[in-house]
């Protein structure tokens, strides 16, 4: 994927109606992705525990990589991220206008690279799932430390 240098990526910030600490981030796809959606979480989670704050670092970029990877999400496309508080700590969703998947078990080899976002989600999230609607939706639920 080529980088081209164009203006400062569309970024929207909006409170999602009923909590105060519910968000929503829209930035452009490609390459660069994953940063911009890393340096608006360091600011937007620092309500959170560290360690829940952390893990949601990892398994946000994790899923907005797979939004550019798999997704296609060029800097031409909009991935949506959302944030929401719950009883139990704060979920997460990854949204872009992919043609989906149905999530399987990885099948590389331990030291083969990439395939790994998924058993992250997996291993670390309360409960995940994918939600297809036009679009792929991937959410999860971290529980506060």
């Amino acid at each position: 994927m080529a980088t081209t240098t164009r203006q400062a990526p569309r970024l929207q910030q909006t409170p999602v109606v009923g909590s105060s600490k519910a968000l929503r981030l829209s930035i452009a796809g490609g390459p660069r992705a994953p940063e911009r959606a890393r340096a608006w979480l360091q600011s937007a989670a620092d309500w959170l525990p560290e360690e829940v704050e952390r893990n949601l670092l990892l398994l946000t970029c994790e899923l907005v990589n797979n939004s550019v990877l798999h997704g296609q999400a060029s800097e031409n496309d909009m991935i949506e991220i959302e944030l929401r508080r719950t009883d139990t700590g704060v979920l997460a969703e990854v949204s872009d206008r992919g043609p989906g998947f149905a999530p399987k078990e990885r099948d590389k080899d331990l030291d083969e690279p990439g395939g790994w976002g998924l058993v992250l989600v997996q291993s670390i999230a309360k409960r995940w799932g994918v939600e297809r609607d036009g679009g792929t939706r991937v959410w999860f639920e971290l529980a506060r430390a």
